[in-house]
Order: structure tokens, then sequence, then C-alpha cells
């Protein structure tokens, strides 16, 4: 297009513009050597092809931003050492210092290094000194290393000039690198430089590229969406809104590229470095259409509408928003909302409630995001609050952990889940994460008027207005417009006697009651009563619950003399014990009473969506499966086997799991069974010896978890050597996911399920036993182990 334009304005043959567009206008930067090579090939090939043939170019302005000069200063001094004037020379070894010290963070900052903050002087060489320069000292050179420097720093001068200097138009795709990301030396930088766009290394591009606009000079950008909308960048949004003029802006959303890449909310807008400010700024929103084929139709067909630029600055935090919003009446007039806390560490600090014991009261109810929109749910974690004087508040005061939301705590508020369609559910509880955000009235008369405003497909709409990123900021929540009256209306209408009290039929969640009756889970409820777990809503008397949910309760604890004394429930008869399908099938009889008939059990088993036909066969095959999909990859109900579908198998309580149960499990239970097989072998019985072979390798398995040598040990990351567990010792507070490894290690567990040990997320604090990073993949010896505690 520039070529084509030089030859009608000025009259060119395609091989005089084609040299001129190269030469004059097109400037590119590139952080990584290669891509700048690829550049180079795509302009040439594209001017060869412009021009019909081929034909020697002129150079290019064209450069790699990203190298640092390599070896000592003194080296890179050296190269002017031909230049005979000793006034110029000197001023060329400055210009070569200054050269070197500017770019030895071009690795890191790459396009980000600005030249023209360093001045040249009657002592100091400029960039554009320095490079012709050198260029003749090089004539001639032989000298391999002298001349490689040379070029390098060549290129890094020419780096230096297009970073130095203004632009017309600059079109891009910015990278994308959120700040807890970023490297020291790129936060520092951003945090000196970029304070109002640091967040995200994409709109320290931004402010970075309209600064380098020439007075009327025009960006063209892709970003992500959260800068127009994210309270952390009120400050650059009221920037640039007061000092340069809006073009046009349209709304991406995610699916945008046409290579794959992570999804991402994404907006192109458009700048100019004009102060002048645009009355009718274009817009388009493509962001919820699906495909980039449907986005890249829409954007040439749909009809393009417009908005005030000035109007933006009085939007809430100067928010960019293409529809029209008021800001009378807003929600936070008559509300409050806080965000929730961060761990830092949520494998350390988080649990789901069945992992730990109900009566442990160093764990606390922990409230998280919902899916869907209901009146009780996110009501899984526990949080290791340790009555505020454990290691979560360590954490806080060496700055890693945030633990804000307690403005928040034990009011009467909603509970906003900040990602997708934002669903709601009601707050009970103190502690919530920061997946949510929640919203409490100033005057408790109004709260079933907010919950009815916020539970509506309304609120969505109106937040999305104010911010499109996939993460919601919870400032945005109040800022959106609502009108009392008429949701107090509403309210009285559809909740005329108060919102529901809390009640679940969800075993998930910690207000379930506990009843097989009244659940999507009725086996698994089933066989976790009859292995003794209880849930926290039955153990805990002051918790809020309705009435039904207390009913409830009360009727299923006349059937707790049925659960099993030590926790281990055998599906075949073993130890004069019946088959645990037989067991099972008694239990239920008793539960159901007189609903009882002929078609519960395969009702049951429908329910469970079991493809099994009997209770046995359910036992064995399906219900660990389950366990685990339903209790979130976190079982509390261990099912131990021996790999024969016909052989030994048991499921077992984890919570009363200790190594005298492990070991009653292996010696008396397995034992007997182990005595059982021998005696058919000996009565020559078909199948009684692969019988045998595999409870004895079962044996084997489960002795060497019991004894804890590496690899079947259980390493806890946050615990120092001399209290890591020596043998089968678990403790409850590190978790499923730590305690449960020996016997995935062992193969003993019915299934596999999605569990890893790998690296987690973050850092440790400074002085952690284990270095900084997160490593659970570790297996410690039992004389590693002792050594520690004999020292200790």
């Amino acid at each position: 297009v520039f070529a084509q334009l030089r030859m009608y304005e000025e009259g060119l043959t395609k091989e005089e513009a084609t040299d001129k567009v190269i030469t004059e206008n097109l400037h590119g930067l590139e952080l990584d050597a290669r891509c700048t090579q690829i550049a180079a090939f795509n302009l040439a090939l594209t001017a060869w092809k412009f021009c019909g043939h081929y034909k020697v170019l002129p150079e290019m302005n064209l450069a790699c931003s990203g190298i640092a000069p390599k070896g000592k200063v003194e080296d890179w001094v050296k190269l002017v050492d031909k230049i005979a004037d000793p006034v110029d020379k000197s001023r060329m070894e400055n210009g070569m210092r200054m050269l070197y010290n500017h770019f030895q963070l071009a690795p890191e900052l790459g396009s980000l290094l600005d030249p023209s903050t360093i001045k040249a002087d009657a002592f100091t060489a400029s960039f554009e000194q320095l490079q012709p320069i050198l260029v003749k000292a090089l004539e001639g050179e032989t000298d391999k290393d002298l001349l490689e420097r040379g070029v390098m720093a060549a290129g890094i001068a020419k780096a230096g000039q297009l970073l130095a200097q203004k632009y017309t138009l600059q079109i891009t795709n910015v990278p994308f690198l959120s700040l807890n990301k970023q490297s020291d030396i790129l936060y520092k930088y951003a945090k000196l430089n970029f304070e109002n766009s640091r967040h995200d290394l994409a709109t320290i591009f931004i402010e970075k590229l309209i600064k380098a606009s020439i007075k009327g000079g025009t960006l063209s950008v892709i970003s992500p969406q959260n800068w127009n909308s994210s309270t952390r960048y009120a400050a650059l949004r009221k920037d640039l809104l007061k000092n340069y003029r809006l073009n046009f802006i349209s709304r991406l959303g995610v699916k945008s590229f046409q290579t794959p890449m992570w999804d991402f909310n994404v907006l192109l807008f458009s700048f100019s470095n004009d102060k002048t400010m645009n009355e009718s700024v274009l817009s388009i929103d493509v962001s919820n259409l699906k495909t980039i084929d449907e986005k890249i139709y829409k954007l040439k067909k749909t009809q393009i509408s417009s908005f005030s630029q000035s109007i933006q600055l009085l939007n809430p935090d100067q928010r960019i928003i293409i529809e029209d919003i008021s800001s009378i009446n807003l929600l936070g007039n008559i509300a409050e909302s806080r965000y929730g806390l961060r761990t830092s560490d949520s494998n350390r600090f988080i649990r789901t409630f069945w992992e730990v014991k109900s009566d442990n009261k160093s764990w606390n109810n922990h409230q998280s995001s919902v899916s869907i929109s209901q009146h009780y749910g996110g009501r899984e974690n526990v949080l290791f609050w340790d009555n505020g004087i454990g290691d979560l508040n360590r954490y806080a005061e060496l700055g890693l952990a945030s633990l804000q939301g307690s403005d928040a705590w034990h009011k009467k508020g909603i509970v906003i889940s900040l990602i997708g369609k934002l669903p709601v559910t009601i707050y009970d509880t103190s502690f919530f994460d920061n997946n949510c955000a929640v919203i409490w009235p100033k005057d408790p008369s109004n709260y079933k008027a907010i919950y009815c405003f916020l539970e509506s497909s309304e609120f969505n709409s109106e937040v999305r207005k104010l911010d499109q990123a996939l993460k919601v900021m919870n400032a945005t929540l109040l800022k959106i417009p609502f009108d009392l009256e008429y949701w107090l209306k509403i309210a009285a209408e559809k909740y005329p006697n108060g919102l529901p009290k809390p009640y679940s039929n969800d075993a998930t969640q910690w207000l379930f009651h506990g009843h097989p009756f009244k659940t999507d889970n009725p086996l698994q409820v089933a066989v976790a009563r009859l292995l003794g777990y209880r849930w926290p809503a039955e153990n805990d008397s002051e918790m809020e619950l309705a009435d039904d949910a207390r009913e409830l309760i009360k009727s299923i604890k006349v059937f707790d003399h049925l659960t099993d004394e030590d926790g281990i429930f055998c599906i075949p008869s073993v130890n004069s014990e019946g088959a645990g399908a037989d067991r099972l099938r008694s239990y239920l009889q008793e539960v159901f009473g007189s609903e009882w008939n002929n078609q519960t059990i395969g009702q049951l088993l429908t329910k469970e969506g079991a493809l099994s036909a009997n209770l046995d066969e359910w036992l064995r095959k399906e219900f660990f499966v389950k366990h685990c999909k339903v209790f979130q990859n976190r079982p509390f109900i261990w099912n131990i086997w021996d790999g024969r579908p016909d052989g030994f198998s048991a499921l077992v309580n984890y919570h009363t799991l200790t190594k005298e149960k492990l070991s009653k499990l292996i010696y008396n239970y397995l034992g007997d069974w182990i005595r059982g097989c021998d005696a058919m072998k000996r009565n020559g019985e078909s199948g009684a010896e692969g019988l045998l072979i595999a409870a004895l390798k079962l044996k084997e398995k489960l002795e060497a978890i019991l004894h804890g040598e590496e690899p079947y040990d259980i390493f806890v990351r946050w615990k120092p050597l001399e209290q890591q567990p020596m043998g089968w010792e678990p403790d409850l507070n590190d978790g499923v996911r730590l305690n449960i490894r020996p016997f995935i290690e062992a193969g003993v567990l019915r299934s596999k399920f999605n569990i890893k040990w790998g690296v987690d997320r973050g850092k440790n604090p400074p002085g952690s036993h284990w270095g900084e990073e997160r490593d659970n993949d570790k297996h410690l010896s039992l004389a590693e182990k002792l050594e520690a505690r004999e020292n200790k």
C-alpha cells in the first residue's frame, strides 16, 4: 500500500517506490534475533513480489532490540581504535561505553529501552554518530572476535536509533505478561518508569508507544481488554482520555486470533497524539461471537456505533464504556463490597472440608465461587486459619498472603463469583477466597432487594458494560445503576417470607444434612456413613440450618449404631464379617424402612448413574471411580484391592486409617483372606493359586507402605526433615493429596484419578526448608528422617 501511494503521488516506478518505502517508511524492532531475521525475509519477499522480480534491496530499518553487549566494556571501546582524531576517538569511546551500559538490560527490556534518555554532548557521541564510524572502523577487519563485536555493536546502535525516533503510525499486537510473571528487572523498571501501566506488559507498551508518536501520530493496538475497565488502570485511562485523541475501539473478546493461543478478552483500539477530544469515537463490539470467522465477518458488516470521548471521563474510574451508563443511583450508594483473601499457597492452606475432621478447630469454613447462581453453594473448602496465629498470618506479615475481606466477615451478604456470568450465592460465614467478592447492604432492610438484583441476568449485563475482563474487579460491582424501589417490589413478590434458610442436598457442601434420602448420590452417602464419616452440619449444633435440615440430621442419627466399628469394610466376606454388599443392603433396608421395596436397589443404582446390575458389582467396579469424581479427586473412602475382580477388596475410611488400623487391615482382614486362599489351594480348588499370589503381593505392598521407606513415604513440603512422617503416620492437616501418595505409588487403589505431585505455583518464603521452589515430587529415606530427629 505504501509503495502504491508513493507511485501515485510521486510518479515513481515500482522499484523506486519499493526502495523508498523500505528506507523511509517501514521500521521494526523485535526482541528475538531469529524473529528479526524472519521479518527481514518477509519484507524482502513482499518487495520482490511487488516488483515482480528479484532485486538488490536497500538496508532495512529492522533491528533486534534484545541483544546485550558481550564481554568487557574495555573490549568494546577498542572497536574505535582506528579513529585518528583524538577528540573524535574520545567521544566515540565514551559513546561506546554508553551504548554498552544502556543495552546491558536489552534481553529483559528490549523495546522498552529509551536511548533518548541518555543525552550525547561534547564528550560523548550519539547513536547517530556512532554507527557510521563503526562501519568504517570495521572495513577490512580480519580479527574474527573484533569483527563479531563490531557487527553486534552496529546492530545495537541501529536498534538504539529506532528506539530513539518518533513515528507517524504504529501498529502492533503488544506482548501479554502480567505482573506476577515479570522478572525482577522488568518489574523494577516498570515501577520506576510506567507506574500507571505496570501491571501488565501489554499496558506498559501502550504507554510506551503513545509517547513514541509524533505530534498527530497514531497508535493502533490489540491488547487485553482489562485495562479499559480495571480500577488499577484508572490513572492510565485518565491520562489517555485527557491528553490523546481516541479514534476507535472494538471489543474482540476471546478466540480472536487465528493462531492457537490462550483465550484472552482482547481489544482493538486507536489513539492519536492529539489533545483534541473526539466527540464521535467509533465502536464495534463482536466479543459475544464465538469464532474468528464470525468476528471477521461482523467487523466488516456490523453497523458502527459512536460515543463521546469527553463523556468517558465522567464514568466511574474513567472506564471506557461503549454503552451509555447513568451515574445516578449506583449500587454503591446502598451497599459495600470487599474482595476475598489470598493465601498465596492454596495447596498449603486450603482443603476440602472432607479432608480434615470437622472438630479440628484449626480449620475454618472458607467460602468460594459457584458455577451457577444458587441459594447455598461454594461451601466445599476450609481454611487453615489456626486461630490467626499460624503460618498464614506469617505469610501475610511477609507480604505473601493478603488477608483482605474482614470488613465483610459475619455480615449478611451475597457472594459474587468474579468469572463468567458472575453467579451468586448467599454469604453466611467469615472467610471467603479471592475468586469471589462479598456485597452487603448498608441498611439490612435492603438485603432481599439487592439479592434479587444480583441473581438476575441484569446484574451481569450491567457489570459487563464496565468490565469485560475474564475476572472482574470487585470495585466494579458497586459502580452500576440500581433501582432500589423496583427491586424492593420484586423481592417482596419472590421472597415474601425472606430468603431461604441454609439447606443443601449436595454432599460436597458443609451444610449437607448427611441423609441418603435427600441427595443425588445416595449410595455414596450411605457407604460413607456406614464407614463412620459424618458431615460438619451433623456435628455443629451452632451452624445455622433450615428446620428441614435439622429434622433430617435427627432422623439419620437413629441408625448410627449400624456404623462399622473400625472403618474397614471388606467387600468379600472375611474375618467373620459378612460380604460388603450384604451389609450395605441391610443398612439401606433399615434406613428406608417402610419405603423399601424390590425396586429400591435398582433405583438407587440408577440415581448414581451406575452401569452395574447389583451392589457387589457396583462396590467392586464403580464405587471408587464415582467417589473420586464426586469428591473432586480428594477421596476420603479408599478402595484398596489386589488387582483381581474376584480378589480381596476393602473400603477404608481415610480419617480413621491410623498405623494400627492399617496393620489390622493387613494382618487381620487380608491375613484371613490369605489363609482362606491357602486352604482352597491345599484342597485343590480351581483358581485358588492365582487368588493367593495376588493377595500375597498386596500384603507385601501394604507392609511397604506401613514401613514407609521411599518411594512409599509421605513428603510434606512445608515441614522440616525432622517432622516428616516415619512410615504410615499421616497428619490429616496435610491433606489427601499428599497422604494418599504411597498407596498410589504402590498401585493398590481400585482406579486411577486426577492427582499429581509436581511443582506448585508460587515460591516458598525465604529460609524455607526445601528452597524457594514448591516441589512436592520428593522422596526421603527413613535413615534421613531418623538422623534429623535424633539431631533435633
